[in-house]
């Protein structure tokens, strides 16, 4: 889904925003750079003996630098006394400037039609703060046509890439893209921490299909259940970075970004994507719960209003972790209206598939196994061998690796051919491609990424304890799940499997009992990996349920493995600040990119945690207090 219809537009990067001045001082800096570069490739190249060549050139380098350094302070200088709004010019735009982009919500609501270059939104990404803040602020001029800053989705914020759009096709749609909310009327209300109301806004710009038929009528917005779990856990101070292990009491939102759908509208789960309202669907048949145990039909939406889910034909049930902007409506009906109004849409992605491909584990999940054997990683490696090995002879093999299987529903042309006359595998170009796959398949073993037998799946609450917590009025339902066990019919025949999630920074080798049977199998109807609401696992593997994939690992080897490395492991737990909030506007805005362009870093930390479990002195409490950061940077 959601990876089909393409539209282009231009990215461009804030070099294409320079005046004259600006545009010179960048090609003298430019020519610097090549020359600095030529200069360390020969300095690569010199033999160690020639000592006075290398005092030379290095010598050239350090002026190099300097005179770089001097252009800078230079250029900044220029950027300060730029007046007025920046232009675009039209002649500095080729067609190397254009890339494609799948169709979303926005670009559906603005009317771009499927495979069509369009010049309504512009893609900027980020060199110089001073001339993105300079944009943001003032927006910028292209064909007579005003721009300002629309807002950037998780993936452009990891490339400090920012969205412009025509300020009067925004000032056109705003309505159907923020169902009737304003800036004005966020500020009316305090106001929001900026960053958030960026990432809500640009959930408008995630790659989705149009769900079709989507009524809003039949919906309401409940309150999650959340519930106290008692269990062991390292427990760390956030002021002070004290490790204590302790049992307590853990507030866990089991429903953290999930809600129900009946089974009779869609069957599979999926993501979606409302104005100001994202996380998983799954399906669930409350009705069927109510009816078999004579629950109370009638329940309150989060703003006190009685709906009762069978007389007035409930079909989708969203939580309120669902619903971002909740607090900046009077009512659920005040949205439903507005989303009416405005002719707003509901989008769908990564529905759940009929067939899921095997997975790959990564180095993270293996490196935290310190104890392994060398017998151990020749049996966990034993797929990714036999492929490299039997790729150029065996023709299921050959198949499979290059994509032609029943579970790809999306397969290329080339896929296809090979499909309908699997003897193009004899053909010179095929050959080619193998040979070039099997050295990536060679190239990703080495890094780590080994074929296993296991699965992606999405994480799903026990929406049978939901039903309890809701209609039986139960603030401490039994659920079907125990503590320890999941369920996940995907590997029906498995009865232990280990539950992993990226980024895996800690001990985080979730393992648990893989409990089928037919009560469960009659509400459980998906091929999620659904979690008991007794259980700590959501520590564990940091978790919430709007949409997070669990890779369900099936493979003996490193079950038995992950069992020795997880004994007197506990999950971490810690409280997180919450950020506060700001009345929106354009230097806050900016102040917001600019944080998230330069704060989000948790590559580096990561990277410290891999350093630490590759080092001859693994100290887990540091890599505890760094699983503690990373968390903070990415929330």
């Amino acid at each position: 889904m959601a990876l089909q219809n393409q539209i282009h537009v231009y990215s461009l990067d804030t070099a294409f925003f320079y005046n004259d001045s600006e545009s010179n001082i960048q090609k003298y800096m430019n020519k610097l750079y090549i020359h600095r570069n030529k200069l360390k490739t020969i300095l690569d190249k010199t033999k160690d003996t020639e000592d006075e060549k290398i005092k030379k050139i290095n010598i050239h380098i350090s002026k190099t630098n300097l005179r770089l350094k001097k252009l800078k302070e230079k250029i900044c200088i220029e950027f300060s006394k730029s007046n007025g709004v920046r232009t675009l010019k039209q002649d500095k735009i080729t067609i190397k400037n254009v890339v494609s982009i799948f169709e979303s919500t926005l670009t559906r609501t603005i009317n771009i039609p499927t495979n069509t270059l369009t010049e309504d939104i512009i893609i900027v990404q980020t060199y110089f703060f001073d001339i993105i803040k300079d944009i943001i602020i003032d927006g910028f001029l292209f064909k007579g046509e005003k721009y300002i800053c629309f807002t950037a989705s998780a993936g452009q914020i990891r490339t400090k890439k920012t969205v412009f759009i025509k300020q009067k096709i925004l000032n056109k749609y705003s309505n159907s893209l923020m169902c009737g909310l304003t800036i004005g009327s966020i500020n009316e209300i305090g106001g929001i921490n900026i960053n958030k109301y960026l990432a809500y806004l640009a959930l408008s710009n995630s790659a989705t299909d149009l769900w079709l038929n989507f009524d809003i009528s039949k919906s309401i917005v409940i309150d999650d259940m959340e519930t106290k779990v008692n269990g062991l856990v390292d427990f760390i101070d956030d002021k002070t970075y004290k490790i204590t292990r302790k049992r307590m009491d853990v507030p866990i939102t089991h429903t953290d970004g999930c809600g129900m759908i009946l089974p009779s509208v869609n069957s599979k789960s999926f993501m979606v994507r409302l104005p100001w309202v994202k996380g998983l669907l799954v399906p669930f048949d409350f009705k069927r719960f109510i009816i078999q145990n004579k629950s109370n039909s009638k329940v309150k939406d989060i703003y006190g209003k009685q709906w009762d889910i069978l007389k007035d034909d409930i079909q989708i049930i969203f939580t309120k972790s669902q619903f971002k902007m909740y607090k900046y409506y009077k009512s659920w009906k005040e949205y439903c209206d507005n989303f009416i109004k405005y002719d707003c849409q509901a989008g769908k992605c990564n529905e759940e598939g009929s067939f899921t491909n095997d997975a790959k584990i990564n180095y993270q999940m293996l490196q935290t196994l310190t104890d392994i054997t060398n017998e151990e990683l020749e049996k966990i490696a034993s797929i990714t061998n036999n492929n490299i090995s039997t790729i150029n002879t065996d023709k299921q093999t050959m198949l499979r690796i290059l994509g032609v299987t029943e579970y790809n529903r999306n397969k290329n042309y080339i896929q296809q051919a090979i499909e309908i006359y699997p003897n193009i595998l004899r053909d010179t170009y095929s050959k080619h491609i193998l040979k070039q796959t099997k050295k990536s398949i060679v190239n990703r073993g080495k890094s780590g990424r080994l074929d296993i037998e296991g699965k992606y799946a999405f994480i799903c609450p026990d929406l049978y304890a939901f039903c309890e917590y809701v209609f039986m009025k139960n603030k401490k339902p039994l659920g079907l799940l125990q503590d320890g066990e999941i369920y996940c019919n995907i590997y029906k025949d498995e009865p232990k499997l280990d539950c992993l999630r990226s980024p895996h920074l800690y001990r985080e080798h979730a393992i648990r009992k893989n409990i089928i049977d037919e009560n469960k199998s009659e509400w459980f109807v998906t091929n999620g990996i659904y979690t008991s609401c007794h259980d700590l696992i959501s520590k564990l593997l940091q978790f919430d349920v709007d949409g997070d994939c669990s890779l369900v690992v099936a493979d003996h080897t490193i079950i038995d493995v992950a069992e020795r490395n997880m004994k007197d492991i506990v999950p971490i737990y810690y409280n997180m600040a919450k950020a506060g909030g700001w009345k929106i506007d354009n230097n806050i805005i900016f102040e917001g990119l600019k944080t998230a362009y330069t704060g989000g870093n948790i590559g580096a930390i990561s990277n410290d945690i891999t350093k630490i479990w590759n080092s001859n002195n693994i100290n887990l409490d540091i890599i505890k207090m760094l699983s503690m950061e990373n968390n903070f940077v990415i929330d």
